[in-house]
């Protein structure tokens, strides 16, 4: 894990560092997680992580992530591989969106008001937008 390790350190090194970070998937984002949490960054308080694909893990973790249908995309993926090989004339440009879901658990929290990063826990208020 030394590349999540060095990636984590440069976004926690910025002026700004993110409140959250969403990762490509469900397994990424515990990784994260876990290495947020042994240089005693707190989740969701100093920031939040997001993961995608609702795999079972996240139930496991209590990870807030997105789901879309498996079985939707292959399908939709085999429907458009079939009309693309059967008709020459087919859309080669077509995009299809299928319904996503956010699936929020315990490691997303609304931002914090904002505070440097070497003080204290955040408390207080919190700002929504």
């Amino acid at each position: 894990m030394p590349r999540a390790r060095s990636v984590l350190g440069m976004l926690l090194s910025l002026r700004e560092p993110p409140t959250a970070v969403f990762a490509e998937q469900d397994e990424v984002a515990v990784a994260l997680i876990w290495n947020l949490r042994k240089t005693r960054i707190a989740v969701p308080e100093r920031i939040s992580v997001l993961g995608f694909d609702d795999q079972p893990l996240a139930d496991w973790f209590d990870l807030s992530t997105v789901a879309q249908s498996p079985s939707d995309m292959g399908r939709e993926a085999g429907e458009l591989a079939l009309k693309l090989i059967d008709d020459s004339g087919a859309d080669h440009d077509r995009h299809v969106v299928l319904p996503t879901y956010v699936i929020p658990r315990a490691t997303t929290a609304p931002v914090a008001r904002a505070m440097a990063w070497g003080e204290g826990e955040p408390g207080g208020e919190q700002v929504r937008e």
